[in-house]
């Protein structure tokens, strides 16, 4: 899939921690598809695992791959947590600046804001209930 090819070379460059013999999966397809299923409500390795398995025919299609039956959890729970969490951030670092780069006009370039309530949580000292998080970054569209 074109859309997808500048991500999917930044992400070949992340080091395989995997012997040659367990690389029936691509590392790079592992880690974009593990991301699809996040953004579309996965959230765990069973998830992740489910979200290939119904969708593995129109994969294999879109980015010209052979899967015969999607990876296990277990062996994208083994992919995933062996990954180099520098070598992974930097890869999106780079992609994140290509992104904000491509925008060619300053109008293009915008600041999201993502806020979130951590669960559960209570300051005794300010007699506070919940804390929020507040998240700000540099994003190429508006």
């Amino acid at each position: 899939m074109r859309s997808f090819d500048q991500l999917i070379g930044l992400l070949s460059e992340i080091p395989d921690p995997r012997r040659a013999e367990g690389k029936l999966y691509k590392l790079p397809y592992v880690v974009l598809f593990s991301i699809l299923a996040a953004v579309t409500g996965g959230n765990s390795y069973r998830s992740i695992e489910t979200f290939i398995d119904v969708h593995r025919s129109r994969l294999n299609a879109a980015f010209g791959l052979n899967w015969k039956r999607a990876p296990a959890h277990t062996a994208i729970r083994y992919i995933l947590q062996r990954l180099d969490p520098t070598g992974v951030e930097q890869v999106f670092r780079r992609h994140a600046a290509g992104l904000l780069d491509g925008a060619s006009d300053v109008s293009q370039r915008t600041v999201a804001l993502d806020g979130k309530v951590l669960r559960g949580s209570f300051d005794n000292f300010r007699d506070r209930k919940a804390a929020q998080l507040l998240h700000a970054g540099a994003c190429p569209w508006a």
